[in-house]
C-alpha cells in the first residue's frame, strides 16, 4: 500500500514539474551579408571565438543555404519558411525602421511597400504570438508588410556589443518567465566596412594575416578591403558574445534554442544579391536543450527550414504552406530519414527599381551549381571601366541589374575590391574576366564545388559534364514547376485577405 502511496506521489510530482515547465525560448542570430567565414573554418587572420564555441555546443550546418542573396527576400523566407517567389516578398522592400513609431507597422502606415508576404501566409512571429510567445527584433526590420511582422519588442541599436546587449536584457526583462522570440540583427558586417569598424571601436584583422581569394587581384587595396571584411565579422561574434552572456544572466539560457546564420553572402561582385555559391552559401548552427553537441553535418540544409523546426520545438503546428521542413529529428542526433538532394535559391531584383530586375534561379547537390539566368540577354551598354573612370557616375544613387550597387566602386559604399580589379586587369586577366562575366552571363552555368569552390570556370559546354547539367537543368525546372515559380514573380499580385 506504502509503495502504492510513494508511485502515486512520484507521478503528481512530475506531472507537476512538466506542466509547470517553462516552454523554450527562441534567439536567432542574424548576422547581414556574411559569407561562409568563421575561425572555426581556417579562414587565416579571422578570430570569431564566441560563434565557434555555440556551435561546438551544438549542430552546425557546413552546407547550409539562403533562399535568396538579398536582405528582405531571405529574412521574409526565413519567418515563413518559403521561397521568395512563393510567398511574394521577391525584392528589397521599402518599410519603416525598427526603431519608428508603431503606428508605422499598422495597416495605416505611409511606409508600406506593394511587394510583401501575401496577407494569407501565416509568418512565424503572427503564428508564435498567437501561442502565447512575446516576439522581439533589433537594429533592422526590413520585411514587408509591416503588419504581417507584429513585433511585441522592435529596438533600433548601434553596431557595439553593449548596445545589442542591453536591447535583450530589456526584453528578456519585459518577457519575464513567459516564452519569447527575438531575433536579433548584427549589422556589422554590412558595407561600409571601415564606417562601421570605427563605431565599434574593437580590435581589428591585421591585412598581412588574410588569404586573399584567388577570384581577386592580391593587391594592398584589396587585401585591405578584406580585411575590414574580417574585422567586422570578427566584432559581429563580440556582439554576440555579449547577447549570449545576456541571456545567461537572465537566467534563459538552458531553456533558448539559439539559431545563428547569415541572411546571405558579403557584399562583393559575384556574391551578394546572386545565386553564386558565395551568395547562398552560409554559417548556420542551432544550440539548445536536446541538441547533441558537436555535431557536424554535410547535409544539405535551406534557410526555409528553421521556421518548421521552431514551431516543433515549441509544440504549434506548422502550416502548410510552409516548404521547408523541420530538423529537430536530425538535431537531436536520430535518424531523419530521406536527406535531401537539393537545395535551391533565386535572385529576383535587389531593389524596387524596374532596371534591378535581373531573375536567377540555382541548384546544388553539394558538389555542383547549375545555375539558370531568365534575363541574360540583359547587358551593361558602356564598359564596366566606367565605374572606375567616371566618378560620377559611379556615384550615382541608382539601381543594377546585374549586382547591388554597393558591391560596385564608390565613396559611400567603400568598396574597393571592385575597383582594384579593373586597375589591375592587364596583371590579373583571369580577375578581370570574372569581373566581366557578372555583367555578361550566360543563359546557363556550371560549377564543381569541389574541384573549383571559387567557381571560376563556367563548365556548362564541357562535354565531360553533361550528364550534370542535362540532370540539375531538369530539377531545377521541375522544382519551378512544383513550387508554382514561373520565373517573373512580378507577374503575381500580392494576395489581400
Amino acid at each position: 500500500m506504502e509503495g502504492k502511496r510513494f508511485c502515486r506521489m512520484v507521478f503528481i510530482v512530475l506531472f507537476v514539474f512538466q506542466a509547470g515547465a517553462a516552454e523554450p525560448g527562441f534567439l536567432l542570430l542574424l548576422t547581414d551579408d556574411q559569407s561562409y567565414h568563421l575561425g572555426m573554418l581556417d579562414e587565416p587572420g579571422l578570430k570569431t571565438p564566441r560563434i565557434d564555441a555555440l556551435a561546438a555546443r551544438g549542430a552546425f550546418f557546413r552546407k547550409a543555404y539562403s533562399t535568396a542573396a538579398s536582405c528582405a527576400p531571405c529574412r521574409g523566407s526565413i519567418l515563413t519558411g518559403m521561397f521568395p517567389s512563393s510567398n511574394g516578398h521577391w525584392r528589397n522592400t521599402i518599410g519603416p525602421g525598427v526603431g519608428m513609431s508603431a503606428s508605422e507597422f499598422t495597416r495605416q502606415s505611409k511606409r508600406v511597400d506593394q511587394v510583401g508576404v501575401h496577407e494569407d501566409i501565416s509568418t512565424l512571429p503572427e503564428i508564435l504570438k498567437a501561442n502565447g510567445y512575446l516576439t522581439g527584433i533589433t537594429a533592422k526590420f526590413h520585411l514587408s508588410p509591416p503588419w504581417k511582422f507584429p513585433f511585441d519588442f522592435r529596438k533600433a541599436t548601434d553596431l557595439t556589443p553593449q548596445s545589442q546587449a542591453a536591447a535583450v536584457g530589456e526584453f528578456l526583462e519585459m518577457c519575464s518567465d513567459k516564452p519569447f522570440f527575438i531575433q536579433v540583427n548584427v549589422d556589422n558586417t554590412h558595407r561600409p566596412f571601415r564606417k562601421h569598424i570605427e563605431q565599434c571601436g574593437l580590435p581589428e584583422v591585421e591585412p598581412a594575416a588574410v588569404r586573399v581569394p584567388p577570384c581577386w587581384p592580391d593587391t594592398a587595396l584589396t587585401r585591405r578591403d578584406y580585411a575590414e571584411y574580417l574585422t567586422t565579422v570578427q566584432h559581429a561574434d563580440a556582439v554576440i558574445g555579449a547577447v549570449l552572456d545576456e541571456l545567461e544572466r537572465a537566467g534563459r539560457a538552458d531553456s533558448t534554442y539559439v539559431i545563428y546564420t547569415s541572411d546571405q553572402g558579403f557584399c562583393y561582385h559575384r556574391a551578394k544579391a546572386t545565386t553564386y555559391e558565395w551568395g547562398v552559401h552560409v554559417p548556420l548552427s542551432f544550440t539548445g536543450p536536446e541538441i547533441r553537441p558537436g555535431m557536424v553535418s554535410d547535409q544539405l540544409v535551406s534557410h526555409i527550414d528553421i521556421m518548421p523546426t521552431i514551431l516543433e520545438w515549441a509544440g504549434v503546428a506548422v502550416p502548410e504552406s510552409v516548404q521547408g521542413r523541420s530538423l529537430r529529428t536530425l538535431l537531436s542526433g536520430k535518424p531523419r530519414g530521406r536527406e535531401r538532394r537539393y537545395i535551391f535559391s533565386e535572385h529576383n531584383a535587389h531593389g524596387p527599381g524596374a532596371a534591378e530586375y535581373y531573375p536567377t534561379r540555382s541548384v546544388t547537390d553539394g558538389r555542383f551549381r547549375y545555375i539558370l539566368n531568365l534575363r541574360h540577354e540583359i547587358v551593361p551598354a558602356y564598359p564596366i571601366e566606367r565605374f572606375v573612370n567616371d566618378k560620377e557616375f559611379a556615384e550615382k544613387p541608382k539601381g543594377l541589374a546585374w549586382m547591388p550597387w554597393d558591391a560596385t566602386p564608390g565613396e559611400r559604399w567603400q568598396n574597393n575590391a571592385f575597383a582594384e580589379i579593373i586597375r589591375h586587369k592587364a596583371e590579373f586577366p583571369e580577375q578581370y574576366a570574372l569581373l566581366h562575366s557578372a555583367f555578361f552571363r550566360p543563359r546557363e552555368e556550371l560549377y564543381d564545388l569541389n574541384d573549383d569552390p571559387y567557381e571560376m570556370r563556367n563548365i556548362i559546354d564541357d562535354p565531360q559534364f553533361k550528364t550534370q547539367r542535362q540532370l540539375l537543368s531538369k530539377v531545377l525546372k521541375a522544382w519551378m514547376l512544383a513550387s508554382g515559380d514561373n520565373g517573373d514573380p512580378r507577374s503575381t499580385k500580392r494576395r489581400i485577405n
